[in-house]
């Protein structure tokens, strides 16, 4: 009977030790996790630019801003607002990028045009986001806000734009 209780306090004591080890693994685990959260949300927090749009002469718009914000792996988020733009019964809106490498070719900001256009409310407010997966501000030497009339790209004019350095 001795040796029982010697054996059962025995696997208590190894399975308190296996226990507490478990608990020990699990609780460090989240700490790395949490502090690899922080970190990610600190880059992300370095790496935000607000910047304003300025107007095109005789463009309609009375204040626009671009928000860029680094989303992790690599990902950016690009966000538009613009305020005193046409109503939507007139026409829409894309958001395109002169890109650095190709001599300033204009390109959609989004995956394709079509993911780049955006309308405006009936109070003239327009806001429009997406995510890439590039840099913005080493891809593109500005952002540029267009009005289509009728969504006709053959008419498009340059409503804002904002250079990225």
């Amino acid at each position: 009977m001795a040796s029982r209780t010697i054996m059962l306090a025995v696997v208590l004591v190894v399975g308190l030790f296996v226990g507490f080890g478990a608990a020990y693994a699990y609780d460090q685990n989240q700490i790395i996790s949490l502090q690899n959260s922080l970190t990610q949300a600190n880059q992300s927090a370095t790496t935000s630019k607000a910047l304003a749009l300025a107007p095109h002469p005789g463009a309609m718009i009375h204040t626009g801003w671009v928000v860029i914000t680094a989303v992790g792996n690599g990902d950016y988020a690009i966000v538009v607002h613009a305020e005193g733009l046409e109503p939507p019964s007139s026409g829409g809106y894309i958001v395109e990028g002169a890109q650095r490498t190709t001599a300033m070719n204009v390109v959609p900001i989004g995956a394709n045009a079509t993911a780049s256009e955006f309308d405006a409310g009936t109070d003239g407010v327009g806001n429009y986001w997406t995510v890439i997966m590039q840099n913005p501000t080493t891809s593109f030497e500005s952002i540029e806000l267009l009005y289509l009339p009728g969504m006709n790209m053959a008419q498009a004019s340059l409503v804002a734009s904002v250079s990225l350095g």
